[in-house]
């Protein structure tokens, strides 16, 4: 096992969900979390019906951003001193989100 991705804090009134993945340092730059988000996605989409997926990111994480943004997802905003992260304190989050029309589009 190299990591983890999941769905969480499902809402059904929007039909949203909120996905989070981590991966060992040594499974970095192998293409595995944007593959494993692109599979998520399309399960959450075209099985679940899901219409709109979001994931948080801390400002610094440009590798996590960059996963994101190959798979469709636009940042949406900066939630200030959102969350506290082990290590880190409290911390701003972006926002991205996909909706199930603009993953359509791309597939």
């Amino acid at each position: 096992m190299v990591g983890i991705i999941e769905a969480m804090d499902f809402n059904q009134k929007v039909s949203m969900v909120t996905i989070g993945y981590f991966l060992a340092e040594s499974s970095w730059g192998k293409g595995i979390a944007s593959k494993a988000v692109s599979i998520l996605l399309k399960f959450l989409f075209e099985t679940v019906s899901i219409n709109r997926v979001q994931a948080e990111v801390m400002l610094l994480n440009n590798e996590s951003k960059q996963v994101l943004q190959k798979n469709g997802f636009l940042k949406e905003g900066t939630i200030r001193q959102a969350t506290m992260w082990s290590g880190k304190g409290i911390v701003d989050l972006e926002i991205y989100g996909i909706l199930k029309g603009d993953y359509n589009k791309r597939h």
